[in-house]
């Protein structure tokens, strides 16, 4: 009967363990599937993925804004002069290519650099 007892405890300590493995792993996996699932992740992990094609978009989109927020100019004489505003909206956007192709840049490289294999261990102490 002591027996009995000491097994049928051994036993609900064991599925104790058990429940708590499972408890771990599923607040593990939803946790996994939160972060996979924010957008956030989700927009950086393609732009780690495809820093290229990002680029080159990029800049398209930036150059045909460009084109469309200044037109060129059809007349052969002089320009009108530019109001404070144009000015602004120019400096902004001059200011915006800048930043977001030294980030691509930047992501990029890092991208590449994580891509190249290790040189340090084939060198030697």
């Amino acid at each position: 009967m002591a027996q009995q007892k000491q097994n049928l405890r051994e036993r609900k300590r064991e599925l104790v363990l058990s429940l708590d493995a499972s408890r771990l792993r599923v607040v593990e996996t939803s946790v996994n599937l939160r972060r996979r699932l924010n957008p956030i992740h989700v927009a950086s992990s393609y732009l780690r993925r495809h820093p290229l094609q990002i680029f080159g978009t990029t800049s398209l989109g930036v150059a045909l804004l460009t084109l469309l927020l200044f037109p060129r100019s059809r007349s052969e004489g002089q320009k009108p002069p530019k109001s404070l505003s144009r000015h602004i909206v120019g400096w902004i956007i001059s200011l915006m290519k800048a930043s977001i192709r030294s980030w691509l840049l930047t992501q990029a490289r890092s991208y590449l650099r994580t891509k190249q294999p290790e040189t340090d261990s084939l060198l030697g102490p």
